[in-house]
């Protein structure tokens, strides 16, 4: 098994031969896949990264419209108002 961060051509692994990936694991479950490779700048990224399970976990109490939750006085849809 790849170590993470380790990186590997497309027709290497099976993918699209003209792309680079990059081996990463998930902190919450340890499985590991090959991704595309995020910039220099986020280099961290390129070890560690979320798989979709977590991810929709994490990011699913995260997403707000205004005006559709009762939070920061926003007024919940279909509710009848004082």
């Amino acid at each position: 098994m790849p170590e993470p961060g380790e990186k590997a051509r497309g027709d290497a692994i099976g993918r699209n031969p003209k792309s680079y990936y990059v081996w990463a694991e998930c902190p919450g479950c340890e499985t590991g896949r090959w991704v595309n490779p995020k910039p220099s700048y986020q280099a961290s990224k390129n070890r560690v990264r979320l798989c979709k399970t977590h991810a929709l976990k994490i990011n699913r109490f995260n997403f707000r419209l205004p005006g559709s939750s009762g939070a920061e006085g926003y007024a919940l849809k279909g509710r009848a108002t004082d």
